[in-house]
């Protein structure tokens, strides 16, 4: 156990079989005032990864079934299926006795794999994070409080997002080098966390404050480096709801982490 953000934030202990019990923080609140929906699949895929025998998160599955808010979780959790190579299992978190999410995840052994590896996609052309900006996203403040989620991670761009000049660029895809704040390594669960941790795409539409209904992440591997890069975009925005992919690159170029969710522009 150490004393990173992350890993005090998405601590939960076993209370009974089948149930955990955790905290919600302010550490990691978005624009909208709500805790960051990566923060809380964070929270959530840890406990599961204590109650699967399988060393490595896969791929993992969350609904967002209302708003969460600071306080006391309760993690009800149970295996749907332990497989030789897969292992799947479910978690719901609760607050005052309401689902807050809903996750389904699959774990297994990544250092075993065998398979081949065919890479067709390739990382953001980026400048070396020392010679790219901190486009200063802890300065701003959303329309319910402060983006404390900002505070938690290290941003470095190229130039500074339309957006957030009050000059919004029309084109919802951005590039980005990110790190913990506090130092803390980059793993999966980091992974998990980071595929969430930039303002919507949208923004770059004029929307700056979305809610996450749905969000899938396949995690690939753990990084090499300090420094991922991150390639958001949005290219469909049908009634108000919006998909959102991600992928999250090492500084040795390759793939650790993607993601795609649904979100509803509010």
């Amino acid at each position: 156990m150490t004393d990173h953000e992350l890993d005090v934030d998405t601590a939960s202990r076993a209370t009974a079989p089948g149930t955990r019990e955790g905290e919600v923080t302010d550490r990691w609140n978005t624009p909208n005032g709500t805790p960051n929906g990566g923060y809380l699949l964070a929270l959530a895929l840890r406990g599961l990864a204590e109650e699967v025998d399988a060393p490595h998160p896969l791929v993992a599955a969350m609904t967002y079934l209302r708003p969460a808010r600071p306080g006391p979780v309760t993690l009800e959790q149970s295996v749907l299926r332990a497989g030789r190579r897969v292992s799947t299992a479910r978690s719901t978190t609760l607050q005052d006795g309401q689902a807050v999410t809903h996750l389904v995840a699959s774990f297994g052994d990544r250092d075993a794999d065998v398979g081949p590896d065919v890479e067709l996609g390739s990382p953001p052309d980026l400048p070396p994070p020392a010679e790219c900006r901190d486009p200063g996203l802890a300065a701003l403040a959303g329309p319910n409080g402060p983006m404390t989620i900002a505070d938690r991670a290290d941003y470095r761009l190229a130039s500074p997002p339309g957006w957030a000049q009050g000059t919004p660029t029309g084109d919802p895809t951005q590039e980005y080098w990110v790190r913990l704040s506090d130092g803390r390594p980059v793993d999966r669960l980091a992974l998990a966390f980071l595929v969430d941790a930039w303002p919507p795409a949208v923004a770059d539409l004029g929307h700056l404050a979305a809610v996450t209904v749905q969000l899938t992440v396949h995690l690939h591997r753990e990084p090499t480096t300090a420094w991922v890069a991150c390639r958001v975009t949005t290219r469909h925005v049908v009634g108000g709801y919006h998909e959102e992919d991600m992928e999250i690159w090492d500084e040795a170029g390759r793939l650790c982490a993607q993601s795609r969710q649904l979100a509803l522009m509010v």
